[in-house]
């Protein structure tokens, strides 16, 4: 026997038809971060927006809510560590707390992926991957600040269409880029580059 579930309340009907924009907004806020914590922090973001509709409705000022500083404030209380629903360990060096209360940070995986594509795994020593590491840095501070965070883009492995979106660059200048950062990459190692034919 299944339990039916209650009626909708008016907040929540009201919650959306502000749905579709408050997905635009929250598309748009988790692009800034890194690809393995956008979900995450998408539906951390949902969760927020929800709650503080809900309070705002039992108020009675949900006439106030608009989605984009729900989505601003569902994005505070991520970066912050808040999330709605459980406890967080502040002490648990893998979550946002740990980072926002001890102000240190960690070096992940998918930190350290963007590095670890460019070397032959099945080849490189991990005395070379960590050459590889020390001279990729050094070589991402000789470029400017848009280069180095496209470049750490493509080194995630995003798709030319979307890095082009989020820097406001057609597709074709993306991959002129890349070839130019190539380039500037073989210069930093004194490797002759490839003159075209």
């Amino acid at each position: 026997m299944s339990i039916p579930a209650p009626p909708p309340r008016a907040w929540q009907a009201e919650l959306l038809t502000l749905w579709p924009q408050i997905e635009r907004q929250t598309e748009f806020a988790v692009q800034k971060l890194r690809p393995g914590e956008r979900d995450e922090a998408r539906q951390s973001i949902f969760a927020s927006v929800a709650v503080a509709y809900a309070e705002l409705a039992a108020q009675g000022r949900a006439a106030l809510a608009f989605p984009g500083p729900l989505v601003a404030y569902g994005l505070r209380h991520y970066q912050a560590g808040r999330l709605i629903g459980g406890r967080v360990n502040s002490r648990d060096v893998g979550s946002r707390r740990w980072r926002h209360v001890s102000g240190q940070r960690f070096a992940s995986l998918a930190d350290c992926q963007e590095t670890l594509a460019l070397a032959d795994q099945r080849r490189a020593t991990p005395a070379e991957i960590a050459c590889l590491r020390i001279d990729f840095a050094a070589w991402l501070g000789t470029l400017s600040v848009r280069d180095r965070q496209l470049t750490r883009q493509l080194a995630r492995g995003e798709e030319t269409r979307q890095v082009a979106a989020r820097f406001r660059l057609s597709a074709g200048r993306v991959s002129q880029l890349r070839r130019e950062l190539y380039d500037s990459w073989q210069r930093f190692c004194g490797e002759p580059t490839p003159t075209p034919a």
